[in-house]
Formats: structure tokens, sequence, C-alpha cells
């Protein structure tokens, strides 16, 4: 009998085991497929969530300015051109259309208040949807309709016989509101044969000084500060004119400026290029708002690589050099880069950020791999290091190097 009710014993406990295991085993397949489920729906959710937001959005802003014309206290509306690029191909000319917030122009913003409401007034833009705009370059003539958040994209074939450098075309509200607003010109960068090579670099702490890492130095780099009273990183601007030039006196190299910058801040980093005497170029920035693709920013820094695979994909026929900084995700972007367009890119430069010691393994292991994809990559500490390199490559001129050095100095003693 004892034997006897040991195995019985035994066999209860296995069956309770088994019990056990079938209904923890129901349940994490319950678990996995109300999760699949939720992500399912949330899936199909979100997306047309987003859609439905956007309209509604619109039929506001639309509303309310109808309202406050009604009333007498709705602003004229205005096209803030961007800067456009292309071949004589193909070409790229970008618009926004918003309402007129009467931003003061630089020199008349002396304090830190006055800071602030142009910086609130840009951040908090009344765009126009659905408007019409014309676009007339030389003999040719195209109209154009503004997306959710205002912006006009068009790409067009150029006039015949458009030769390299810049070329203004003009923009013209058709509607609504197109009284009183004034025709603008939006300037757009042709490639021509002259050019040896295309230059694409990051913005901030590449160009500019921000510590954009920092939370609260961007928020006070971004909102507070004027253009004019932060710094590029010295010897910035000589160096960018060297690549410019070129190895040649006749070289007429584009250069392009990607950020994850909203587009609100446009006018402020064009600014800071022309107070500066940076070398002008488009400027690729990205939108922080809601669409019908979601709320930005979010999702990284992975907007840079769509900017740069639209530029080295429109000017083909060019080499490329990409600059960028080790505190955000340039050196993995850059890398994909290289990846996908063998052969294409020259060089890689990576400015040092302080406080980003443990980045330089990465950066090892990512030089090995752009190496090994058929280019190079060089991390600097400042300016004149990649400029030393690039004479040596014969990408600029070794006079050009000195003037690099000087200016550094003088940046640096700022």
């Amino acid at each position: 009998m004892r034997i006897r009710t040991a195995w019985q014993a035994r066999a209860v406990t296995v069956r309770q085991w088994t019990l056990t295991g079938l209904c923890r085993s129901i349940v994490d397949s319950s678990r996995v497929r109300l999760l699949t489920f939720t992500l399912r729906a949330m899936a199909d959710f979100l997306p047309r969530f987003y859609r439905l937001a956007v309209r509604v959005d619109a039929h506001y802003d639309a509303l309310s300015r109808k309202l406050r014309q009604k009333l007498g206290i709705a602003p004229p509306l205005r096209i803030l051109p961007y800067r456009g690029y292309g071949t004589p191909e193909r070409a790229v000319i970008k618009a926004r259309v918003l309402e007129d917030r009467h931003v003061r122009p630089p020199q008349e913003r002396y304090t830190l208040v006055g800071s602030a409401v142009a910086s609130y007034k840009r951040y908090m833009t009344r765009e126009v949807p659905g408007a019409h705009v014309a676009v007339r370059w030389g003999d040719k003539r195209w109209e154009g309709t503004t997306d959710e958040e205002g912006f006009l994209e068009l790409w067009v074939p150029p006039p015949d016989g458009v030769r390299s450098g810049w070329h203004m075309v003009e923009l013209e509200l058709l509607s609504p509101d197109a009284e009183g607003v004034s025709r603008v010109a939006a300037p757009v960068r042709m490639a021509g044969p002259g050019a040896e090579f295309g230059v694409i670099s990051d913005i901030d702490d590449t160009v500019i000084v921000t510590g954009v890492t920092d939370l609260l130095k961007r928020a006070w780099a971004l909102f507070l500060t004027e253009h004019r009273v932060r710094l590029p990183f010295p010897g910035v601007d000589a160096f960018y004119a060297a690549l410019q030039h070129g190895r040649g006196t006749n070289a007429d190299n584009p250069i392009f400026y990607v950020s994850s910058s909203p587009w609100n801040l446009y006018e402020h980093l064009d600014e800071f290029l022309s107070l500066h005497k940076i070398p002008t170029g488009p400027l690729l920035l990205r939108d922080w708002g809601l669409s019908s693709q979601g709320f930005a920013p979010g999702g990284g820094h992975g907007h840079k690589l769509e900017k740069i695979r639209a530029v080295l994909g429109t000017l083909s026929h060019l080499p490329f050099i990409l600059i960028g900084d080790s505190g955000q995700e340039d050196a993995e972007h850059y890398r994909t880069i290289v990846r996908e367009f063998p052969g294409r890119i020259l060089c890689v430069y990576i400015r040092n950020v302080p406080g980003h010691q443990r980045r330089a393994e990465e950066l090892a292991l990512i030089a090995e791999d752009i190496r090994a994809a058929g280019s190079q990559m060089l991390a600097v500490d400042d300016t004149t290091e990649a400029a030393r390199h690039a004479a040596r490559e014969g990408w600029i001129q070794w006079r050009e190097v000195r003037e690099v050095e000087a200016h550094r100095r003088e940046d640096a003693a700022r």
C-alpha cells in the first residue's frame, strides 16, 4: 500500500505540474495573441488618427483665419522662400506660405525679451495649407499647392541654357488672400560641369557651437540666443570657403547643410551663416509638428539620410565630402551613405565633441567599415586638422590651409 500510495502521489504531482504548465502556456499564448492584436490595432488606428487630426487642424486653422478676417485682425500672408538646388535636367524649388508674424529684423532685437519674442513668433507659425503658388523661371511657368504644413516643393525641368551658380526663381501667391502679398525670389543652386565635388555638412556642433547633446543648452541656443551671439567653430568659414574653391580657381563646389532643427529656424540659421561669412548653401531641415505620418520630432535623425540621398541622387555626377560631429549619429548615417553610394564619397570628417570620449572606440570601428567600403573617415579635434588632410588629398590648395589656421586663431581668441 505504501508503494502504491507513493506512486499515486507522484502521479498526482506530475498531473498538477502538467496542468499548471498547460495553464501557463495557455495564459502566455493568450497574452501574446492579445499583444499582437493590440499592436496590429494600433498600427491600423494611428495612421487614421493622424490623418484625421491633420484634417481637424487644417479646418480649425481655416475657420480661425476666416473669423479673424471678419474681425479685421488677420495678418497678411507671406511666402518664405527656401534655397533649392538642381542640375540642368531637374531642380527643386522650395517655399512655405505662412501668416506674416512681423518678426523684427536682427538689428532691431537688442534684448533677451526681444530675442524670445522673435523666437516665439518663428516657432508658433500659422501655416496656410492648400495655397496655390505660381513659379516663374525664365520663360517657364508652373503652379503648385502647399501641403498640410504650408510647404511647397516642386521638382521642375530648368529652362534651357541655365548655367551653374545661383538663379532666382519668382514665386507668386495665387490664392488664398493673394491681394497685397509681394512676389518673392527663391534662390536655386545649379551644379554645373565646373564643380569638382560637393559638400554635405551637419550644422549643430559641426558648424555652430550649440551643445546640442545637452537639452538645456539646446533649448537656450535654439530659443533665446540671437544669431549674432552664437559662435561658429573656429576656422569653419575659411575651411568651407576652401572646399567651395576646390583645387582650382574656377571651381564652384556646392555646399549643403543638413540639420535636425525645424524649418521654423530657417531664417535664424540663414542669418547666422551670412553674419559669419560661411559659404551659402541649401539648408535641409525638418518639420516639427503634426503630419499624416505622426508627430515630429521623432525617430531619431533618420530624416538626414533622406535629405542626403536626395542630394546625391540629384547631383549624380559629383563625388561628395561629408562633415559631421561625434555627438549624434552622423558617423553611423555617413557609413550607411558610403555603403549605398559606392565610389561617391571622397571622405567623411567627424568633429570630436568634448565629453564623448567613449565614442572613440565606436568611431574607430565605423572608420574601419568606411575604409572597407572604399572611402575614408577622419576624426578631428579642430578645423585645421581637417584642412591639412584635405590639402594632402588635393581637394583644396595649401595656401587655403594658412587661411584656415589664421581664422581659427582669430575665432578662438573671441
